[in-house]
């Protein structure tokens, strides 16, 4: 879903340990990560947030403990600017698998750029209506896998002063925004729904197999449910690789229908999952340099719109008002 909208002015789960690994050609890396980025820039789109628990985070037991949750509207846009400052580029979960070592941050040519928030947010406290202030931050992508032309989205913004509501908590930080999108290509998707539906029928077979060769090493003695147990344990190996084969589409591929994946469209051919997490980074190991992110809730996509500037807007509204003048001369 898209809408028009002018740009206005600002003010300006368990445990994820990030540990990247280092490749060899940077410059191929960049170009890769390229071909997406330039299909996000100046996009603008509606989040909706919601702070709380949620299972397998690895924050304090007493935080969120209640369920409540906090909840906003943020806009954004990504721009097709650097991001503001030197040290928003040594994000390393930015940075990604293909930019970053362990020891080293490899800083990129332009694999980083600036994401601005649109709005500033509101929610409800027991005190009425809050405001949190939000402020400039960074994005990135990189390539997941090639053939489904699967790309991690990753992009963070600042709080400089939280948010409470009862005893959810978005600390006074960096907050980091984590989820995936596809370049659309529908002879690759028919393709890999093709060879799901295939393993699906697989599993069904292998089943109705696995009870048949049950019921007749029962009424063939000894020797019946020998030769019964070596048929059942290669038709079990199959199953678990048909089911493994499954699973490897679903993670790769955006298969609304059979996986009940939710997924909402972007601009310039991009397909979203409408759903990622928002995490917090915590350094741990002796030197402290092991960096873990947490989960503090998630977000979902709602909507995307287009950037139409202030200049813009006002031309066109001038240029109707002539046209309605001549109109009526």
């Amino acid at each position: 879903m898209m809408r028009v909208r002018c740009k206005t002015a600002l003010w300006s789960i368990p445990i994820v340990a990030f540990i990247a690994q280092k490749v060899h050609h940077p410059a191929e890396a960049l170009s890769i990560n390229d071909a997406v980025m330039s299909r996000i820039k100046t996009t603008q789109c509606a989040l909706q947030v919601s702070v709380g628990r949620i299972p397998g985070t690895a924050m304090p037991p007493e935080w969120a403990a209640s369920g409540a949750k906090l909840g906003f509207l943020l806009e954004v846009e990504f721009c097709n600017e650097e991001c503001a400052s030197y040290d928003m580029t040594k994000e390393r979960l930015l940075l990604g698998d293909a930019m970053a070592s362990k020891n080293t941050v490899q800083v990129p040519v332009s694999s980083l750029k600036a994401v601005e928030p649109l709005n500033e947010p509101t929610f409800i406290s027991i005190s009425g209506q809050q405001n949190i202030k939000v402020t400039e931050g960074a994005y990135a992508c990189d390539l997941k896998d090639p053939t489904a032309q699967l790309y991690g989205l990753k992009f963070f913004l600042d709080f400089p002063e939280g948010a409470k509501r009862n005893d959810v908590e978005l600390p006074a930080e960096r907050i980091y925004f984590i989820s995936q999108c596809w370049i659309q290509n529908e002879q690759s998707f028919q393709r890999a729904q093709q060879r799901y539906n295939e393993l699906e029928e697989s599993l069904e077979e292998i089943q109705r197999e696995l009870k048949k060769v049950q019921t007749d090493s029962e009424s063939k003695g000894i020797l019946g449910k020998a030769m019964g147990l070596r048929q059942t344990t290669i038709l079990v190996e199959k199953k678990k690789d048909a089911a493994r084969q499954l699973r490897e589409i679903e993670q790769l591929y955006p298969l609304q229908e059979t996986a009940g994946q939710e997924l909402l469209e972007g601009p310039n051919d991009l397909l979203f999952s409408k759903n990622g997490v928002i995490a917090v980074k915590r350094l741990r190991g002796a030197m402290g340099t092991r960096e873990q992110y947490h989960w503090v809730g998630t977000f979902s996509f709602q909507e995307f719109f287009e950037d139409i500037d202030q200049e813009g807007v006002e031309n066109e509204l001038k240029s109707n008002r002539i046209s309605d003048r001549l109109d009526q001369i």
